[in-house]
Order: structure tokens, then sequence, then C-alpha cells
């Protein structure tokens, strides 16, 4: 039902009349510095993709690559922190895959069960929608500042690591309940990467408002102090040949803190937000849903006619 020719979050296959399986795998390197908390986040990252198409995740495998040598309980305890998120999610993990590899990798393949009638793709946004996001931007900054910086405040940090860990679950639901059709969620190729796959996809152009984006704390501050993500640039190679900035001028440079905006905007996020497009008169249902759960939901944009996959970004 869903393959890879609209580059979507998951994979959909049909096995009954009331009954599919969505399918999807995901690694990440370690993006936090404790194992057990990295296991959390990085199967909160591979269940996201099950919940963007609005799935419920039933079984998952660790995949894993770890040094031969490596402390046998790190290892423990980044397979711990999975089963506990795995757990937290209603699946179960049934097994997996070890490998030995310089350099740790973690992640998991995961299967899960939808409604065929039910799918949110990323591929019927339409005009007259509006772009909710249910997580904060700049887990990407956060975790090259844990990398590069020593004494980043642990305070800092605090509010990141939760929006990493948390699930995406509630939002899914919420999706199915408000009837959303179109969403994905923000992982690698940043919001830019993404929301242009999404319009891409569904034959439309998309609007986004700069200063109305939802940025974890202490995040500007840290891109202006020069914290880099690497994909930002690898992002920007592969999607600012779409995007139009409707506040910048060629012989102008964009402010300083608009200009650490628009890094953020491009920057690899780590176990992101789902990004939804909803209808005007249901954006008040998702968002009440989605209240109680650390899940503002802020509007940050809307789909327009236009290009397919241009994005206008707007002050």
């Amino acid at each position: 039902m869903v393959g890879t020719n609209t580059a979507d979050d998951a994979g959909v296959y049909q096995v009954g009349p009331d009954l599919a399986l969505v399918q999807t795998v995901d690694l990440l390197t370690p993006v936090v510095p404790d194992p057990y908390t990295f296991g959390q986040i990085a199967a909160a990252n591979s269940l996201s993709d099950v919940y963007a198409m609005a799935g419920e995740p039933l079984t998952a495998l660790n995949i894993i690559g770890y040094p031969a040598a490596g402390r046998k309980d790190w290892l423990l305890a980044i397979l711990r922190g999975a089963l506990d998120k795995v757990s937290e999610a209603g699946a179960c993990v049934v097994g997996g895959h070890t490998f030995n590899d310089p350099e740790i990798k973690f992640g998991l393949a995961v299967t899960g069960l939808i409604d065929p009638l039910r799918i949110v793709t990323n591929d019927r946004a339409r005009p007259g929608d509006k772009l909710v996001l249910t997580k904060p931007l700049g887990s990407g900054t956060l975790s090259q500042a844990l990398m590069t910086i020593d004494d980043i405040p642990a305070g800092l940090l605090g509010e990141g690591i939760e929006s990493m860990k948390m699930l995406n679950r509630k939002a899914a639901r919420a999706m199915v309940e408000a009837g959303v059709q179109s969403a994905t969620d923000i992982t690698g190729f940043g919001l830019i990467g993404h929301l242009q796959e999404m319009a891409l996809a569904s034959g439309v152009a998309a609007r986004l408002w700069l200063h109305s984006m939802p940025i974890l704390p202490g995040v500007l501050e840290l891109v202006e102090q020069g914290v880099h993500n690497p994909g930002i640039a690898m992002n920007e190679a592969s999607f600012a040949h779409a995007v139009k900035c409707g506040f910048c001028s060629p012989d102008r440079e964009p402010a300083a803190r608009d200009k650490a905006l628009l890094n953020v905007l491009y920057e690899s996020q780590t176990s992101g937000g789902l990004l939804i497009a909803v209808k005007d008169d249901r954006i008040r249902q998702l968002q009440t849903m989605l209240q109680d759960d650390r899940m503002s939901a802020p509007v940050i944009g809307e789909v327009v006619a236009g290009p397919a996959g241009a994005v206008l970004l707007e002050a």
C-alpha cells in the first residue's frame, strides 16, 4: 500500500481487509553520553516512523554495531534503555542482531499494525491545510554541543533530552481522531527537508513562519556561539534549491537571530516531532488532545498552491 515512491516514513503492506503491517528501520550513533538514555532515544526515534503513519508498534528487533573490546555494561545499558522504551510503547523486543563495529550504532527494525483505511501518508497535504509541529526543534544543536563543549550546563540539556525520549504515540492517535491524512516525522533531513519531501509528494508548496517555530531553550544562543550541527550543510546542499527566503535580499545578510533560526530549520533532528498537515477546523481538536502531554503543537505554517516541493520562509 505504501512503498518507496514518495519517500514516506515507513512501508505498509496489507494482509487482510481491515489489517496492514507498517515496517521501518533506523539507526543512530550516540547523541548523549549516557548509554541507557541513548538506548531510550534511539528506540523512540525508530518507533517514530510507525507513529508518523498512524500505526501502533507491535514488535521490534535490536540492531547494534558495537566495538568488540567495548564496555559490556554500556552495551547492556543501551539495550535496557531501548527495551524500556519499547515496553512503554506497548510493543515487545523479539530479538535482533549485533555486529562488530568501531563506532557504536544502535536502532530498531519495527513492525506495527495499521488500519488500511486510516493510513496517514506524506502525499496528501492540500492547499489550505495548516502545518502543526508537535516537538520543539534544536536536538541536533544540543547533541553537537554535548560533543564539543566540556562545560555545557546540565539544565540546558534536560528539556532537550526529555523531548528526544518522548514517544510520538499520543500525537499519532490524535492525528487519527482529528481526521489527519498527511504527516511526517522530523529527523535526519531536518524540518526543511522533510517538509519539502511532503510538499513534493503532495504536489503542493508550503509557507513557514520563521518566528512561530518552537525551539528548545538555549539552542539559538548555542548556534550564535558557533555550535554547528553537521547535518546543516548536508541538508542545505540537498534542499536549499527549492527554498525561497521572503525576508532575505541579495544585498543584506539576515539578522543574527534569524540566521540562527535558519540553521535550526536545516539541522538534523533526533527523535523529532510529527509535522502534521491539518484542516483549519480540526486544529483546536488536535491541540487540545496534545496539550497535557508536553506537546504544545503550534501552527508553524501552511500548505499553499505552487510549484511542487517549494518552501517559502517568512519572518
